[in-house]
């Protein structure tokens, strides 16, 4: 039994440092990525904005407006929705908008005329009618800066690679739980951003994503991953990973950053938690694959310790070296994103947070195995049947 608890403490110590040194080394990615400062240019990128929505009714309309006032030049961008099958008055709002915007570079897809559904379905029907070289994808639920396509495009001309992968914050405001979804949220980009600073790319958000039209086909867009609800983001960058010698960026720009709600209610944020744990069965990268076994495995430790602290008491100094080091070292890369975006109130919620997170981890990895999930009034399996 005493040799038992030992080699248990040495798993949990093992556990431990690796994944100090984890987010230690993704600090150091977070840290090294130089803020672009965007200039005025004269760009010659063309544009395609492409805008999947779905029961939006309550969000388009901002959206359009901060992509449709662009300082990026008229000519050079367009803009293309894509509705698919609301069962609101989104589609009539667009056209709406369509109608009276000075900006006349917008068109509208309606899948429920092509009976196809789902956000890769949407974006690929989008990029097979796109005339831009580059294109940005965002969703119905973001707004956007001024100078969005102009950072990106301007970053693009500098450095040319295949995908661009942008910041992606809450709008401040709101009450606690969402202002913890805020830091949280921000935890995930930061990291995101640091691992494709090191050039292991395993996370992306498509609310900010910019990729050329000829990489994406050379990738064979979703054809891959299309079962699977989620990942029009994550998969198509591992696609080019494999597909492109040409790296992927990271934009650590503010004129880049794109601003979006946290959910309402505990439920909506299950739900949405759901849907990105759904794609994790199509991983098949080892880095992704090894960061997510070890920030898991992590977690299950510090819970595991905590419990085994309340039975035996050479547990305790064990689960609170820990939780000490994840208060440490967690805390560098958090600060430096929340100053980046200039929201560092939401540091107030960092250490409810540090509690709450290993519980949210393994739950959020147990959704990802079995079970099913409601996004926009469709029900769907892990693996995005749609019920």
């Amino acid at each position: 039994m005493i040799l038992f608890v030992q080699i248990l403490m040495y798993l949990f110590f093992a556990l431990f440092a690796c994944y100090a040194l984890l987010i230690i080394v993704f600090s150091f990615g977070w840290f090294s990525i130089r803020t672009w400062n965007r200039t005025v240019g004269n760009p010659t990128t063309r544009v395609s904005v492409i805008i999947a929505t779905r029961n939006e009714s309550e969000n388009i309309i901002s959206c359009l407006e901060s992509i449709s006032s662009q300082t990026y030049p008229e000519s050079l961008y367009e803009i293309i929705v894509v509705d698919d099958s609301s069962d609101d008055n989104t589609i009539d709002i667009v056209k709406s908008f369509i109608s009276n915007s000075l900006f006349k570079n917008i068109s509208i897809i309606d899948l429920s005329d092509k009976n196809i559904h789902g956000k890769k379905q949407a974006i690929s029907e989008a990029i097979k009618i796109s005339t831009g070289d580059l294109i940005i994808t965002t969703d119905a639920d973001c707004r956007v800066t001024g100078n969005w396509i102009s950072a990106i495009v301007e970053y693009y001309e500098r450095y040319k690679p295949a995908m661009i992968a942008g910041p992606v914050c809450f709008t401040e405001g709101g009450n606690s739980f969402q202002q913890m979804q805020g830091l949280e949220f921000l935890s995930l980009i930061s990291s995101g951003a640091a691992a494709i600073k090191l050039g292991m790319p395993v996370m992306c958000n498509g609310a900010n994503l910019a990729y050329e039209k000829k990489a994406f086909i050379e990738a064979g867009g979703y054809n891959a991953n299309n079962k699977y609800t989620s990942g029009d983001d994550i998969f198509l960058m591992l696609a080019l990973k494999i597909t492109t010698k040409r790296k992927i960026a990271f934009i650590k720009c503010r004129d880049a950053i794109v601003y979006t709600s946290a959910q309402a209610t505990l439920n909506d944020f299950a739900n949405q938690r759901k849907r990105w744990a759904s794609k994790s069965k199509g991983y098949t990268d080892a880095a992704i694959v090894f960061v997510a076994l070890l920030v898991f495995l992590f977690n299950l430790s510090l819970i595991a310790s905590a419990v085994l602290a309340l039975l035996i008491k050479a547990f305790l100094p064990v689960f609170l070296i820990g939780f000490i080091i994840k208060i440490v070292v967690d805390f560098p890369m958090l600060l430096g994103i929340t100053s980046f975006v200039k929201q560092k109130k939401l540091l107030l919620f960092y250490f409810p947070l540090q509690v709450i997170y290993p519980f949210y981890i393994i739950l959020t990895a147990c959704f990802s195995l079995f079970g099913k999930f409601e996004w926009k009034k469709r029900t769907y399996t892990v693996y995005g049947n749609n019920k």
